[in-house]
């Protein structure tokens, strides 16, 4: 069975087309071998693919070469969008090639199976769940980019490992690295309305990069050198989630109070204590028990560490992020791996003992009763929200047999 990887191997403008070349025919033309066709130019196969004078092949060959690594519930639709880019050829690849294919028949991209055929990219734009990942990939794609082009992490990263990897890039290959973290989550990546944190030390790389990732944003903000996208992007997360915690726990003691959540929430939806959290995450995740938002508790457990890092290092003196931060770590220990970020509230309930739902008013009760409830609540280790060990493949890594790097789907807030 023939396949756009199988048929074109490692040479990569042949695995560019290699699925158009089989929808067209849907086998090699007129007889001819496959170590022949392999050995055709790309110009001849361009040719043979679009016409001897095609003008859409004229305007593949002279388009600006970007690439996308990482097609996770976010990279997928970002790749999408910048498949899309006037003048542009996008080059895809994912740990799992038909999952590029996929990519390619969807969008027009260009599925291709083998990191070296990224090489032509300009800017290429990676989307991996850690700083880790960022550096392996970034590894193996180095020896085949030329100089001057742009690595771009999409990632959650960590800002001292960001600098790092960036110094070492420029020093040996003459790369840049830029971090560009986005926030929006999987809704904004779709409707290429996400915001987009930059951090570059080069104002001419930035230049370059900022309207290949301004095709699936509404706002690109200049935070700073290299590795500042990503402390904005911690801080930002940790502040999501301390939102959150703080909204719930509000609304916690006023359900004792006899105060039904939805109404608590309305009225402060329509005063000076609303918020992101109040107006969408608490209503919509929380008090409807869907905790289903799209980003995993894991992954927001690993942001608010960064975060809380950002802090040790420049405020020493911090303590209301940091004490969030060590909730979220608590409650992802308490948590199913494959939990939505939304249910580290499910921590709080658990130590009071109480659920907070629409239409959960409860009967005032003493402090005293209160404080009983939690107790009998820890002792009996009751889990309102739901019981740990369940796995779904967001978490699960995948092990890349070609490359060695271990990358799992990645999901930005």
């Amino acid at each position: 069975r023939f396949g756009s990887c199988a048929v074109f191997g490692p040479n990569w403008r042949m695995a560019c087309f290699g699925q158009l070349a089989l929808r067209r025919l849907g086998s090699l033309p007129g007889g001819t071998s496959l170590r022949a066709f392999q050995a055709n130019s790309s110009r001849g196969i361009t040719r043979w693919l679009f016409g001897a004078d095609s003008t859409h092949a004229s305007m593949k060959q002279d388009a600006k070469v970007v690439g996308f690594v990482g097609l996770g519930a976010m990279g997928y639709p970002m790749a999408g969008h910048m498949a899309r880019l006037a003048g542009h050829r996008c080059l895809v690849w994912n740990r799992s090639a038909g999952k590029a294919e996929r990519h390619a028949a969807e969008f027009g991209s260009y599925a291709v199976c083998d990191v070296a055929a990224l090489g032509e990219a300009d800017v290429l734009v990676m989307c991996l769940p850690t700083s880790e990942e960022d550096a392996a990939m970034a590894e193996l794609l180095a020896p085949h980019l030329p100089a001057e082009a742009c690595i771009v992490s999409c990632t959650s990263g960590e800002p001292s490992a960001t600098k790092h990897l960036a110094a070492s890039l420029m020093d040996r290959f003459g790369l840049h690295f830029l971090d560009c973290p986005v926030s929006g989550g999987p809704r904004g990546a779709t409707a290429g309305s996400l915001t987009c944190m930059l951090g570059a030390d080069d104002e001419a790389a930035a230049e370059r990069v900022i309207p290949v990732v301004q095709s699936f944003s509404k706002k690109v903000v200049r935070c700073g050198p290299v590795g500042a996208g990503h402390a904005v992007k911690a801080v930002n997360n940790a502040l999501n989630v301390t939102h959150l915690l703080l909204g719930h726990e509000g609304l916690l003691a006023l359900q004792r109070l006899g105060v039904d959540p939805s109404v608590a929430v309305e009225a402060i939806n329509g005063s000076s204590g609303r918020s992101l959290q109040t107006e969408q995450r608490l209503p919509q995740e929380v008090l409807s028990g869907r905790f289903g938002y799209g980003f995993k508790l894991p992954l927001m457990a690993k942001d608010c560490r960064i975060a809380a890092k950002v802090l040790e290092e420049n405020l020493p003196a911090a303590s209301l992020l940091p004490a969030a931060a060590k909730l979220v770590q608590e409650a992802t220990r308490q948590e199913p791996e494959d939990a939505d970020y939304t249910r580290v509230v499910c921590h709080l309930e658990r130590k009071t003992g109480a659920e907070l739902r629409a239409g959960s008013a409860a009967p005032a009760v003493t402090a005293t009763e209160a404080a009983a409830a939690a107790a009998a609540a820890a002792t009996a280790g009751g889990e309102p929200c739901g019981r740990k060990g369940q796995r779904s493949e967001f978490e699960v890594l995948e092990s890349n047999t070609t490359t060695g790097v271990r990358l799992v789907g990645a999901v930005a807030m």
